[in-house]
């Protein structure tokens, strides 16, 4: 099997060997370690913004970004040492409630895998022998999860906003995937230039030399294959900027029938305190007929006990 892995400005292709080698061994700690990072943080159920609020209240040395919190969670960047012991310090403080000391053994067991995920690394860029090295195509970006569920058609006016304010975070995560796809569409559209010109002055060169030069043909062929990937990577963020799009409309449509929802409750309970008004303001007028007549009986009756005393 060969795997290829990003070194400097180079695409460095390895092969990995048997299922126990260095390099797999470093694949299943990494996604080990990047699956309990996820866990810790969905369990204390604290969003990408609160991040920054805490680590700013608490003058923790290292910024925590919500960008940078996001592309750490999502695999698209590699925490510095630093970077990772602050993010798992501001997720136990909202976990304990307090501040939580850097000498605490829940960072100190972090600190160890993720040194010990360094060195598995290095021991996997040695231990795997290095078969081609061309061009700097990036990595592909981990897609934003959206797990947004619509409230019931019962649901309150609080569980509305709250649904809302829910779906505005994904909305805003996407829209910084969205950027920084775009961004990579743009490098690789760049890369893919560069290489089209250099293919085309081999080429040419080749053509006035006739003499078959092996390197050269080399690396006409090694271009052509790079081209080729390149053009793949396009295709497939192309696919991705279509599928933010679409998924950009379904949360916007979700939104406009939050905002639907909320109006027409808020319109149902005018309707229901302007009924409520009219029955009330209905029964007082029954009422003052009422005592109107018991007043007229009054006056009758005493009209009556005055006549009969005059006799």
């Amino acid at each position: 099997m060969i795997a290829t892995r990003r070194q400097g400005g180079h695409v460095i292709t390895r092969s990995s060997g048997p299922e126990q080698s260095p390099e797999n061994e470093y694949q299943r700690e990494l996604a080990a370690f990047a699956r309990d990072l996820k866990d810790l943080k969905l369990v204390n159920g604290i969003g990408y913004r609160d991040f920054e609020k805490i680590s700013q209240k608490h003058s923790l040395s290292v910024p925590l970004s919500a960008s940078g919190v996001s592309e750490v969670m999502s695999g698209k960047r590699w925490p510095s040492r630093d970077f990772l012991l602050a993010l798992v310090r501001v997720i136990l403080i909202q976990q304990d409630g307090c501040l939580v000391e850097l000498g605490d053994s829940r960072l100190q067991q972090w600190d160890h895998r993720w040194k010990r995920l360094v060195q598995l690394r290095d021991r996997a860029k040695q231990s795997t022998p290095l078969e081609v090295q061309h061009g700097s195509p990036p990595d592909k970006p981990a897609p934003v999860q959206i797990d947004f569920v619509p409230p019931p058609g019962d649901a309150t006016l609080q569980e509305l906003d709250s649904a809302k304010s829910d779906l505005r975070e994904i909305l805003f995560n996407l829209e910084e995937h969205a950027t920084h796809v775009r961004n990579e569409f743009r490098q690789v559209l760049g890369e893919q230039s560069r290489v089209a010109a250099e293919l085309s002055r081999l080429a040419e060169l080749l053509e006035k030399e006739r003499n078959h030069n092996e390197q050269l043909e080399r690396q006409i062929e090694e271009l052509e294959q790079l081209r080729g990937e390149l053009g793949r990577q396009l295709e497939d963020l192309r696919d991705q900027l279509a599928e933010i799009d679409s998924d950009k409309a379904v949360l916007f449509e979700d939104e406009s029938e939050l905002n639907d929802r909320r109006a027409m409750l808020n319109f149902d309970w005018a309707r229901y305190e302007e009924d409520r008004r009219a029955r009330a303001e209905a029964e007082a007028a029954r009422l003052r007929g009422e005592l109107a007549d018991v007043k007229h009986k009054l006056e009758a009756a005493d009209r009556l006990i005055r006549d009969g005393q005059s006799y």
